[in-house]
């Protein structure tokens, strides 16, 4: 199909304004990289470094490559650019503004990546948004490291997957939390062994592979949620053929190099099979050639929107570097408690090491009941001011426990009774190791409001930060040890500690009247 005279005339009339428009992009681009570069670095650091979010070293390129292919479609409309791409291009600096206060990376990560397409609505306008909605959606859905929270709970469809399709086939076993007990050995579904990297890549892969080979949108639906679900399916039957090789011929062979193989031939295979099977339902390609749309804007228009976005992008970091002043690092001196009807405190348990750097002071220490001479561990860690750098409760390697000895069987909730009348529902994680098993509950406090989850106590802290107040912030952990597989026991060892236990024995501030209840009550 041609154009006619009369359109080809509109069509090259308008044509070169795309090349203002492309460089005042770039130019936007070029600052957002500049501006953000130490988010750059941390979103690289992420990827490089955790082995889940590797493939997203390729999403950027892809997104680029599909966008490249959609030059034709985007040149068919003239660049107007939207009022409203500045109004989102100030939501995502505020968002990346108020993580960076916080010291939190997703929400830096996710707005430095949603820029881009946002940036495309202020420079170009909604049409060229329209046409490039798939590369840029790509782009933030995939390149943000969000799949952290699905480790546990793909842990516990892939363990539960795995033991009934053992049952299913005769093999005598027992699923006790992520273990899987055989007559042969245990077996533990850990965090590895969650599958999420092969999730996430693969559903990654649908995605572009169905908006390159299917027009239909039915299609495209269809093959995303058969990319997302195989994935699933093939790590329950990973885990169950790697049990029943173990089963059958030897735990030699089930573990190891042999296992390494065997997972990644699995997985290659059924990847295989998936696209093959989506080559034979492809639809034809069809070549389409775009009439030129009619509406712009005046340049001297664009050209003030261009700036505006600009000046946006360079206020966040702007007023981050204007609010970073020096902190000076305090130190909290901390005792611990003696707690009625327990005798302690004593040294720390073994077999159970928190880990929360940073903090101005810590508690470690163990009680033995006087009743039934029963042991429970206490860690407490305070921290004060504003979460930063190095000095943060809730960031990477701030754990409950060392993830290289231990893993968690299963996790729960509690609701937590205290001395002085006030109660919490705490988490609880269920710990095994080579040492046997562990119970821990645990709960985090901002000021006086406590609460298990560590996104609500980022938003707690994040209220007290953005209304100018300083967050006292804490975290509590008990724990007591599951002897003979009686959890209920230590249950029982830990609801009394936590009825026996008051903030006011805990923290010594004599030296720090201003910080008197920092770490919150319980």
């Amino acid at each position: 199909m041609s154009l006619p005279p009369a359109d080809r005339a509109a069509f090259s009339l308008r044509t070169p304004r795309w090349g203002v428009a492309i460089v005042a992009f770039a130019a936007a681009v070029a600052v957002l990289l500049v501006c953000y570069w130490q988010t750059v670095q941390s979103l690289v650091w992420v990827w490089e470094h955790d082995g889940t979010y590797q493939y997203a070293f390729l999403i950027f390129p892809l997104s680029l490559w599909v966008a490249f292919n959609l030059r034709h479609q985007l040149r068919a409309n003239p660049p107007v650019p939207s009022l409203w791409g500045l109004a989102a291009i100030a939501l995502l600096v505020f968002v990346w503004y108020a993580g960076h206060l916080l010291d939190i990376n997703l929400p830096q990560h996710f707005a430095f990546v949603a820029l881009f397409p946002m940036l495309v609505l202020a420079c170009w306008g909604w049409r060229a948004l329209w046409v490039l909605v798939f590369p840029l959606s790509y782009l933030v859905v995939f390149a943000v490291p969000w799949g952290d929270s699905l480790v546990g709970p793909l842990q516990d469809i892939t363990a539960h997957f795995a033991v009934r399709a053992l049952e299913l086939t005769g093999t005598p076993v027992l699923l006790n939390g992520r273990e899987i007990i055989t007559p042969s050995a245990v077996w533990m579904v850990a965090d590895a062994c969650s599958g999420v990297k092969f999730f996430i890549a693969c559903t990654a892969l649908g995605c572009l592979y169905a908006y390159l080979m299917y027009d239909r949108w039915w299609k495209r639906v269809v093959f995303v949620v058969l990319a997302a679900l195989v994935p699933i399916i093939a790590n329950g039957l990973r885990v169950y053929f790697t049990v029943l090789i173990g089963e059958t011929w030897g735990l030699e062979y089930a573990t190891g190099t042999d296992h390494m193989i065997f997972g990644w031939q699995f997985f290659g295979s059924v990847l295989l099979l998936l696209l093959l099977i989506g080559w034979f339902f492809r639809d034809r390609l069809v070549t389409q050639e775009f009439l030129p749309a009619y509406g712009d804007t005046p340049a001297r228009a664009r050209a003030v929107v261009w700036l505006m976005a600009v000046a946006l992008l360079i206020a966040g970091p702007a007023l981050a570097t204007r609010r970073a002043l020096p902190v000076i690092p305090q130190t909290l001196p901390l005792t611990a408690p003696m707690i009625a009807g327990w005798r302690g405190p004593q040294a720390a348990v073994e077999h159970w090491n928190p880990f929360f750097k940073g903090a101005a002071g810590q508690i470690r220490a163990s009680y033995r009941s006087a009743s039934h001479g029963e042991v429970v561990g206490l860690f407490h860690a305070v921290y004060t001011g504003k979460p930063r750098r190095g000095h943060t409760l809730i960031t990477y390697g701030n754990d409950l426990y060392d993830a290289a000895h231990s893993q968690i069987l299963s996790n729960g909730k509690q609701q937590v009774h205290f001395a002085n009348g006030r109660a919490t529902v705490a988490g609880e994680l269920r710990l095994t190791s080579a040492t046997g098993s562990r119970l821990v509950w645990y709960w985090y406090c901002v000021d006086h409001r406590c609460t298990r989850s560590r996104v609500l106590t980022k938003l707690l802290q994040a209220s007290d930060v953005l209304r100018g107040r300083v967050p006292r912030s804490s975290v509590w952990a008990i724990s007591s040890s599951v002897t003979n597989g009686s959890v209920d026991r230590a249950r029982t060892n830990l609801r009394a500690f936590a009825q026996a236990l008051s903030i006011a024995d805990v923290a010594n501030l004599q030296a720090h009247p201003r910080l008197k209840t920092v770490g919150g009550t319980p």
